[in-house]
């Protein structure tokens, strides 16, 4: 289901039925909370009638919406959610185990509602693995402890939720156990109407039945204790434990750890038996209100009594593992909601998409899957893709980045939204560009080490999403100039780093895209009438710069500029030097710019890649890689510029960066909108994905840049043609 409409999600337990107003753009709406039609709140109700009550509540949650609505629904109880059936609820019906078939009830009471069933662990568990540090993990484990207990565990790596034959998992809380209070074995009843369970003393209610039983057992302490006495005057149980154990209550601190041993001892056989869970979560009002409290008294019990040998050889292997949800962290509501987007999702399919795929120094149009947007992701559809020098590096084997698909550059068109995701622009149809460049966050570099533009479908994954790297346009540049947008951006970035040296000389060094814009827009973005002068590597760059209609006041070749050419040009005044290169020529440029501009007050920006790392002997004790890196997708603002000291003492200014701020993109794309025949004619190479395969192929293997004849200075690949 692409761009759903708000999704009616419930969370329906043995103390409250609660529901809202979802969707992935605008997260959760107002929740309405209603005490649940329960066993534990209405005992004397007879079982049939606390569900015909129940289903009535939840039918009348979901509003009516022409063309028909959809539910997501947490729900308390031991179910098989691929059938939708109830098995049993002890907070709901207590010992009753008819089987209920919730889904079909509620077919036909609200045919109109596509519902999406799943019990509430598995939603509060969605919800608390959708948290991107998560995805790395193995297997997750979260147990609830509330008005009763369960878990559930998810393999990270396929997303599955195993169960049984009956579609069960976790029950945890019916599980064995054993309780000690005062000195003296516990027997209570569990919910269900059997003895001796884990919920029995650890759910809610075995919580306040284990007070109970420590106030018959030991009256003098009892009533001495904080707990005690703020009971005595009034207070509810559960506000008044956490108060008593926030001042350290030695009575309501032995009441806790009497009734978390039995969740330490599920927690250590856990483990014991799956060493591969990388977390173990407990949520729930008990644990999530109890908060540090019951985390610690949970780490105590596995301290005094850990894993065979583990706990004595490495301790924090285990505690280590152990996390108390915080309020929110792990929400029925958006895990239900979660789970209905999912079920409304079309049928798993074998779709592929073609893309230009490296296979050592060639490409090769290949099918590759097409995935479905997991939470936060975003799935778009390259519209126009650019070819850039670094793409040319990366299959010279000049870089070692790894992504396999190329492609940096260019505009989309959102596919597809995964759930999550919150900004209301980021919907299907929306026209956005993909900022390449995280500026915190190094897995992210898009077409270098996440896979790129050059294919017809991209998943933008959701660290991408979640910090705004996904652009959207209000207008997009006609035809296939959005292949100069990122490039032009660089130049935006590059000449407002430089405006405040106030230059009377722009030396622009090298004549690929970078080179060539920067040398048509100085006068108007440096804010003043500048002298550019251009440095070509080749004559072919010379001759085509001559034909171009804007270029630049002087165009010289490197050899030009090292023979001292415009001696009496750029040995005077204030110059400012913009080095476009490919990394292995952008020391070697630098050291020729420090040379033919003495005697000039310089500002050098290295636009251009470096090893790392790079020193110069002109510039001696520097590594000018560390400068470059300074600045990183637009940050800091104002970027970092170095003075540094050469090695006849002049002193320059240096800076550097890689990749430009969202702004810069937009004011790209907004400049190509408001002139587009200024820079046109740079988009010299139009074709396919299955053009762009050879063309890479061929460019990869030889160092030129002729292509069909003609010098390449921008390819642009339209990549929806190839679909």
């Amino acid at each position: 289901m692409s761009a759903p409409g708000p999704i009616t999600v419930l969370d329906v337990g043995g103390t409250h039925v609660r529901s809202a107003a979802w969707s992935p753009g605008d997260g959760l709406g107002d929740t309405l909370d209603q005490p649940s039609p329960s066993r534990l709140r209405h005992p004397d109700i007879p079982v049939d009638e606390l569900r015909e009550r129940l289903l009535a509540t939840m039918c009348e949650a979901v509003p009516r919406t022409p063309g028909g609505a959809v539910a997501g629904v947490s729900f308390g109880a031991a179910l098989d959610h691929r059938s939708g059936t109830v098995y049993g609820s002890a907070p709901l019906f207590g010992d009753e185990t008819t089987p209920l078939d919730l889904r079909g009830e509620l077919r036909t009471r609200r045919p109109d509602v596509r519902w999406h069933i799943v019990n509430d662990v598995t939603a509060a568990l969605l919800h608390f693995v959708s948290a991107p540090h998560r995805r790395t993990h193995r297997k997750v484990l979260l147990m609830t402890v509330s008005s009763g207990i369960a878990c559930r565990t998810v393999d990270m790596r396929s997303g599955a939720i195993a169960t049984d034959g009956c579609g069960l998992q976790g029950e945890v809380g019916h599980l064995p156990a054993s309780a000690v209070l005062a000195g003296e074995p516990v027997e209570l009843l569990c919910d269900c109407g059997r003895p001796g369970h884990v919920s029995s003393y650890a759910s809610g209610p075995g919580l306040r039945r284990m007070a109970d039983v420590l106030r018959e057992r030991a009256p003098d302490r009892w009533e001495s204790s904080l707990l005690g006495r703020a009971m005595a005057d009034g207070t509810v149980f559960e506000p008044a434990l956490r108060a008593a154990l926030d001042a350290a209550d030695d009575l309501a601190s032995e009441l806790l750890d009497a009734s978390t041993a039995p969740v330490a001892d599920v927690l250590r056989s856990a483990l014991c038996l799956d060493p591969e869970l990388d977390e173990l979560a407990l949520s729930g009002g008990v644990a999530s209100g109890l908060g540090a409290h019951y985390k610690a008294s949970v780490l105590g019990h596995l301290r005094r009594e850990g894993l065979y040998l583990t706990g004595e050889r490495a301790p924090d292997w285990v505690t280590d593992r152990i996390t108390v949800c915080a309020p929110g962290e792990a929400n029925g509501l958006i895990g239900a909601g979660i789970a209905a987007l999912d079920g409304e999702l079309p049928p798993p399919t074998d779709a592929t998409h073609p893309a230009v795929v490296r296979e050592g120094n060639a490409t090769r149009l290949r099918r590759r899957p097409t995935p479905a947007p997991g939470p936060g992701e975003i799935s778009v559809a390259p519209l126009v893709a650019g070819v850039c020098g670094t793409d040319l590096q990366i299959l010279r084997g000049l870089r070692d980045d790894g992504a396999p698909v190329l492609g940096h550059e260019g505009v989309a068109r959102i596919v597809e939204v995964g759930p999550g995701v919150r900004n209301p622009r980021l919907v299907p149809g929306a026209h956005v560009v993909v900022n390449p460049t995280h500026p915190s966050d190094p897995s992210f570099l898009l077409g270098h080490n996440v896979d790129g533009m050059l294919q017809a479908r991209m998943l933008v994954p959701e660290s991408a999403v979640r910090d705004g790297l996904v652009v959207p346009l209000d207008q997009v540049p006609e035809g296939n100039l959005p292949a100069l947008i990122e490039p032009l951006a660089v130049v935006r970035y590059a000449l407002l780093a430089l405006r405040p040296h106030d230059p009377d000389t722009l030396l622009v060094v090298g004549d690929g895209t970078v080179g060539h814009l920067a040398v048509r827009v100085a006068r108007r973005w440096l804010g003043h009438p500048v002298r550019t002068v251009h440095v070509h590597h080749t004559p072919a760059g010379l001759d085509w710069s001559a034909g171009a209609a804007h270029r630049a006041d002087h165009r010289v070749h490197r050899d030009d500029l090292e023979a001292g050419t415009l001696t009496g040009t750029l040995d005077r005044g204030r110059v400012a030097v913009l080095i476009a290169t490919p990394a292995p020529a952008t020391l070697p440029s630098l050291e020729l710019v420090l040379r033919a501009t003495e005697g000039a007050e310089v500002a050098v920006d290295l636009v251009g890649g470096l090893p790392r790392p790079a020193f110069s002997d002109r510039i001696p004790g520097v590594d000018l890689a560390e400068v470059r890196a300074a600045n990183c997708g637009g940050m800091p603002v104002p970027p970092v510029v170095e003075r540094l000291t050469t090695a006849d003492g002049r002193t320059v200014s240096v800076l550097g960066h890689r990749g430009v701020a969202n702004e810069h993109l937009e004011y790209a794309a907004a400049e190509l909108c408001r002139d587009p025949e200024r820079y046109r004619d740079l988009v010299t190479h139009e074709t396919d994905l299955a053009g762009a395969a050879g063309i890479l192929t061929a460019l990869g293997r030889d160092e030129g840049r002729i292509v069909a004849g003609r010098r390449l200075v921008k390819l642009a690949v339209r990549t929806e043609a190839s679909s």
